[in-house]
């Protein structure tokens, strides 16, 4: 299935008076299992992208088509982790299978198999507040996966980790993502992360967004976080914060 986006513009009524264009014009397409990165300065509509294509959001113009013509089932992980705090990690991780009407033994089953995949066996009767903030990560990622969406919308779900825990939850997702594939649509302010995870990035303008370039990452995959050593993996990263550099400076100076 591919998606594609057909001149998307958002604006928001900040008061009677001003409104705010967080999106203008933006077009792309996203093939099946393909996973994309958004990068862009704060506030150029990244996450707005993310909360129309999970309909949280309406745009004003364009379209979304689907080369299927059916409307996709997606999960959308925030940095919060969304997780509900009286239900114990094997509940958390199994709500989406329950809500789809599962039965509880099959349900336990599938979601114990995959707290193994992200190292989480042992903690199934622990509640989300006695867990760390990277455990809690791993099991908003286990419950997105198990639901077998279409899409994921991951926003910033890394942002908040402290650099150790951020590189072993970014090698857990490709190992996740390589075994699992989905097409994911991933919002960071990392370079590095964006093109660690990516088969491609896309580099949005400051407010309102555009495209301003959607970069292949021709880097072999399976991949780990060695291959930020790698040639091409430096030069991608230094043509995408060149300019970058240039936007978040534009919008400090406003």
């Amino acid at each position: 299935m591919t998606i594609t986006f057909n001149n998307i513009v958002k604006t928001f009524s900040k008061s009677t008076e001003k409104e705010v264009s967080a999106l203008q014009d933006v077009s792309f397409s996203v093939n099946d299992n393909e996973f994309v990165s958004i990068v862009g300065p704060s506030g150029c509509g990244k996450t707005t992208l993310l909360k129309i294509l999970a309909n949280l959001e309406t745009q004003d113009s364009g379209t979304i088509t689907y080369s299927n013509d059916q409307v996709p089932e997606s999960r959308l992980i925030f940095q919060d982790q969304g997780l509900l705090p009286w239900l114990t990690v094997l509940e958390n991780i199994g709500l989406g299978l329950e809500l789809k009407g599962m039965e509880s033994k099959k349900r336990d089953e599938k979601v114990i198999a995959f707290m193994d995949r992200v190292k989480l066996s042992g903690f199934e009767s622990h509640y989300p507040h006695e867990l760390s903030g990277g455990m809690r990560q791993r099991v908003a990622l286990a419950r997105a996966f198990l639901t077998d969406p279409d899409i994921l919308l991951m926003d910033e779900p890394f942002a908040a980790l402290d650099a150790q825990t951020r590189i072993i939850l970014q090698e857990e997702l490709l190992s996740i993502w390589n075994k699992n594939k989905k097409t994911v649509f991933f919002v960071t302010h990392d370079i590095d992360e964006a093109i660690l995870l990516a088969d491609r990035v896309i580099v949005m303008t400051d407010r309102p967004g555009k495209i301003h370039a959607d970069i292949n990452i021709k880097l072999d995959r399976p991949r780990e976080i060695t291959v930020m050593d790698n040639s091409e993996f430096k030069r991608i990263k230094w043509e995408i914060w060149n300019f970058l550099e240039k936007e978040v400076r534009k919008e400090l100076s406003l």
